[in-house]
């Protein structure tokens, strides 16, 4: 089928120590693209992470916060020269993350085909990060800057994965347009499907007469979840029986507790830190709405293209979700929920009552979630997108 493309080297910076969307897209995309080509990823190799990974090149690195990716950085340029000249890749895909340099510099001098994926920006995560003024911080905020510029401008194409991301990339680095490609993120549609909801509660020994309201992610500023809770009290004046399940882990975590507790409402909350990726379809199941609050700050210029939305819809779960470019699309198009002005807790509060008292609505919604998600956004559709570039460029 892609019969160009036999070896491709895929670059990630992030760590496998701790549960992300980011971890999930590069896991998923490894997945699927071996389908259809040989492909060796390399990640960084901290003591704690699990090495079973088939296909995986674990590179050492010194297990300091500081630390990991400078070594990182550092031992990868031996491992990727070795390696291409070992076994030459046909493409190397590298995930804009943290701050690489290398991976591009070598495919420059080798002549090796490159694809960078973007998912955000630097500078708009500066602005929601609570570390932003510490010097370790700003001092690595401005070497992966740096790294922005010069691997947007040396790559062979870029991938974004909103619109909205894209037409800031070619405003602040002045990347040509005919070198971006749009490609949303993807659901595993086999593994994130609907399931019977009463199973799914006695099997978290949740109570089966209740409704619930879920959110899955890491438990960030820019995710909103202070707007959820602060919505509570006007979703339980209404569906008293309503309760709320907080699927992940993060910094935001004890402050997100102390505000369930100073408003009342620590009893109807429930978090459970951080959940298996395997687990996390049966919250959803159990769940009657899912929700995805995101703030303005952050979100609004670049939009969104949120696993957690996919997920959501390939569920068959109606969602209530901020009206952020991207995500107000995804919405739109796929008929499978509500979207609501940002930070506003009465407007989200007033859409997950609706759906929480129309079964109907919400079995309507779902339905048409997941067809669309399994038509357009499966990662297996995502990866043959990204083939088809490297097909272009080889």
């Amino acid at each position: 089928m892609f019969k160009k493309v036999n070896n491709i080297f895929l670059v990630y910076y992030g760590s496998f120590n701790a549960k992300s969307g980011s971890n999930v897209h590069i896991l998923e995309l490894l997945r699927n693209l071996k389908k259809y080509t040989d492909i060796v990823l390399f990640a960084p190799g901290q003591k704690s992470v699990n090495r079973s990974l088939a296909g995986a090149k674990y590179v050492p690195v010194i297990d300091n916060k500081y630390l990991v990716q400078p070594s990182y950085e550092l031992m990868l340029s031996f491992y990727l020269l070795y390696s291409c000249i070992k076994n030459r890749p046909d493409v190397l895909y590298l995930r804009q993350n943290s701050f690489p340099f290398f991976p591009i510099m070598l495919c420059k001098i080798l002549k090796i085909p490159s694809i960078v994926e973007v998912n955000g920006l630097v500078l708009d995560e500066l602005k929601v990060n609570p570390n932003s003024q510490s010097f370790a911080y700003r001092v690595f905020s401005y070497l992966a800057l740096c790294s922005e510029k010069f691997n947007y401008k040396h790559c062979d194409r870029i991938v974004s994965v909103t619109d909205k991301l894209k037409d800031e990339l070619v405003r602040l680095y002045s990347v040509p347009e005919s070198k971006i490609h749009i490609i949303n993120n993807g659901a595993n549609t086999d593994v994130f499907k609907p399931m019977d909801s009463r199973q799914t509660r006695k099997k978290l020994q949740l109570d089966e007469s209740k409704k619930y309201v879920c959110f899955v992610g890491h438990l960030a500023a820019w995710q909103g979840v202070e707007f959820l809770i602060q919505a509570s009290p006007l979703i339980l004046e209404k569906c008293p029986d309503a309760r709320f399940l907080i699927i992940g882990d993060g910094v935001m975590k004890d402050k997100l507790i102390e505000i369930t507790s100073e408003l009342g409402v620590s009893d109807k909350f429930t978090f459970t830190g951080r959940v298996p990726y395997e687990q996390v379809p049966f919250y959803i199941n159990a769940a009657d709405v899912c929700v995805a609050p995101f703030i303005k700050e952050r979100n609004s210029r670049i939009g969104l293209s949120a696993l957690k939305t996919y997920e959501y819809l390939a569920c068959g779960k109606p969602i209530v979700a901020s009206s952020i470019p991207g995500v107000h699309d995804l919405i739109e198009s796929s008929g499978g929920g509500i979207s609501v002005t940002p930070e506003d807790p009465e407007e989200l509060a007033n859409a997950v009552v609706r759906l929480l008292s129309d079964e109907k609505a919400r079995a309507e919604m779902g339905k048409k979630g997941r067809k669309y998600v399994v038509k357009n956004h499966s990662w297996d559709g995502v990866a043959g997108k990204i083939l088809e570039i490297c097909e272009d460029i080889v």
